[in-house]
C-alpha cells in the first residue's frame, strides 16, 4: 500500500481495508487521523522491554521537532524521497517514521510487519527502519535500500559483520517512546563506521550512580528521562551501550551483565535462533548463569577460550531450549517471565 504525503487526499482515498485482515492498515489510518486533528497530544504504547507495555501521552510539537532532527542528520529533506514502512504502527518507531514522511512529504510503501518484509518487493527505497531480525532475513535484498535505521534490539556481532559487505548505509539507533524516537545514532558499516552512539545537538547526557543513562533535551522532550540502560559516556555527546540494569545477575558476589556475554557467544548460535543469558537460583552462588535458546534442541559448541581468565564466571552452567519465546519473531520477549517458567519446571 502506497501513501503519498504530497497528496492532499491521503485520508480519503488511500485506505480501503478489511478490518480483521488488514489490522496494520487500520492502525496507520488511526494514527494519521489523530495526527491531523486539532489536539496537541496523542497517545502511544511503550515497547514493554521490562514489563507490560503502557500508554503514555506525547506532544505533537516535540514529535515534529524530533522527526526533523533525524531527517536533517540523514540529509533526506529533498523532494521525492521514497520510504518503506514495515514496523508495527502501534509503536513509536513506526509512528515517528510516519511523522517524518508527513513533514517532508515522502512517498512511502507500507507492508504488514513480518520477519522478511522485502521478500517479493523489487522497488528501490531511500530509507526504511527495521529491527535486527528483519535486517538478517532481508540481507540479499538490502541493495535496494539506500539507508536503513536499525533499532528495537541490540545488533549481534554476527549481523554487524554481515553488514560490512553491503552498500546500504546502516545506522544503529538509540531511543524509546519517552524520547519520541531517536536521540542518538551510530554508523555501523562503511568508511564512517563508529563504535560510539552520537547524540543529536539538542540532547544532554548524564549517568546516575548505577552508570545508567539520563537524557534531557532543550527542545524535543517533555521532561528528563532516566533510563535503566548501562552506558559508558565517552564525551558530552558520545557513549557506548553496555546492557540493561534490570538484567544484571549477581553470581557468587560477582555482578554480570548478560548482554556482554550474549555479544561474545552470538557467533556460535544460529542467527535465526533467539536466545538470552539469564540466571536461576543456586544454593552456593545465589544465582547461576544459564543460556536459554528458542526452538528445538541442537548440538551447540561454544569454545572454552571464550571463558578464559576472569570470564570463567560468565560461562553458562546450564542450557535450556524453549519451543517459543513469543508467537511473533518481531515481538520483544520477556526474559524474566520466561526464566520464572523455567524455575517452576
Amino acid at each position: 500500500m502506497w501513501i503519498d504525503f504530497s497528496s492532499k487526499e491521503i485520508l480519503t482515498s488511500s485506505f480501503f481495508f478489511n478490518k480483521k485482515k488488514d489490522f496494520w492498515k487500520k492502525a496507520i489510518f488511526s494514527f494519521l487521523k489523530n495526527w491531523y486533528d486539532n489536539k496537541p497530544i496523542l497517545s502511544s504504547l511503550t515497547s514493554g522491554t521490562t514489563g507490560v507495555p503502557k500508554v503514555i501521552f506525547l506532544r505533537k510539537k516535540y514529535m515534529y521537532e524530533r522527526a526533523t532532527k533525524t531527517v536533517e542528520f540523514l540529509k533526506l529533506k529533498e523532494k521525492g524521497v521514497k520510504g518503506l514502512l514495515c514496523l508495527s504502527p502501534d509503536f513509536i518507531a513506526a509512528k515517528m517514521f510516519l511523522v517524518r514522511a508527513i513533514i517532508f512529504k515522502w512517498k512511502i510503501y507500507c507492508v504488514p510487519p513480518s520477519s522478511n518484509p522485502l521478500k517479493n518487493i523489487e522497488e528501490y527505497f531511500d530509507i526504511t527502519s527495521m529491527v535486527p531480525v528483519q535486517v538478517f532475513f532481508s540481507l540479499k535484498y538490502l541493495k535496494n535500500i539506500k539507508i536503513i535505521l536499525i533499532g528495537g534490539h541490540s545488533i549481534s556481532n554476527f549481523l554487524e559483520k554481515k553488514l560490512q559487505n553491503i552498500s546500504t548505509i546502516c545506522y544503529a539507533t538509540y531511543g524509546m517512546t519517552e524520547t519520541l524516537g531517536h536521540i542518538a545514532i551510530k554508523r555501523i558499516n562503511g568508511l564512517n563506521k563508529s563504535v560510539f552512539y552520537e547524540s543529536f545537538q539538542d540532547i544532554s547526557l548524564s549517568v546516575d550512580s548505577r552508570n545508567c543513562l539520563g537524557i534531557s533535551s532543550t527542545c524535543c522532550m517533555n521532561s528528563f528521562v532516566q533510563t535503566n540502560d548501562i552506558v559508558h559516556i565517552i564525551s558530552k555527546n558520545t557513549f557506548t551501550w553496555i546492557g540493561r540494569y534490570d538484567n544484571v545477575i549477581n553470581s557468587g558476589g560477582i555482578k554480570i551483565i548478560p548482554e556482554l556475554i550474549e555479544k561474545e557467544i552470538s557467533f556460535f548460535i544460529p542467527y535465526e535462533k533467539r536466545f538470552f543469558i539469564s540466571s536461576i537460583p543456586d544454593k552456593i552462588l545465589g544465582e547461576k548463569i544459564i543460556l536459554v535458546i528458542e526452538g528445538n534442541p541442537f548440538p551447540l559448541h561454544i569454545p572454552d577460550t571464550i571463558f578464559n581468565g576472569k570470564n570463567k564466571f560468565y560461562k553458562p552452567k546450564n542450557i535450556f531450549f524453549i519451543s517459543h519465546f513469543t508467537n511473533n519473531l518481531l515481538d520483544k520477549f520477556k526474559r524474566k517471565k520466561i526464566t520464572k517458567k523455567l524455575i517452576k519446571i
